[in-house]
């Protein structure tokens, strides 16, 4: 099945303008991993991968396209969520990967009141005023 989905992602992602194919950067490879982000993917990719394997790739595709459009779009979510996690294609489209962002101090004063948005607010007071005596 791992052949089949290679050569349906290779049909889904070509190399063209400058940009490997999905097998050059090893989709087929990082499966597992992805199926296990997206569980949700997975009934109907294997479904669509049973349909079609050891069918020549372009008519597998073109198969499902017909049959199961469900599964094809699973196999093409997979193929594009393993392409865009390949530090190859990363670094073509020059994404530079998540950036580490400490967490705040839940201490410090919050930005909205230092830059003064709340001011006028802290400068009136309360407004409900006690009239029970």
């Amino acid at each position: 099945m791992r052949e089949t989905f290679k050569g349906i992602a290779d049909i889904l992602i070509p190399n063209a303008e400058g940009m490997p194919a999905a097998s050059e950067v090893g989709v087929h490879e990082d499966l597992d991993m992805i199926i296990g982000l997206r569980p949700d993917l997975k009934e109907d990719f294997v479904r669509g991968l049973r349909k079609v394997v050891g069918k020549d790739p372009w008519d597998a595709a073109n198969t499902l396209n017909i049959e199961d459009a469900d599964a094809l779009t699973a196999i093409g979510l997979v193929a594009s969520a393993a392409y865009y996690m390949s530090p190859i294609v990363r670094e073509k489209i020059g994404y530079p990967g998540q950036q580490s962002r400490p967490d705040p101090d839940p201490d410090a004063t919050p930005e909205y009141v230092s830059n003064g948005m709340l001011q006028q607010v802290i400068d009136r007071g309360s407004i409900f005023r006690s009239t029970i005596k």
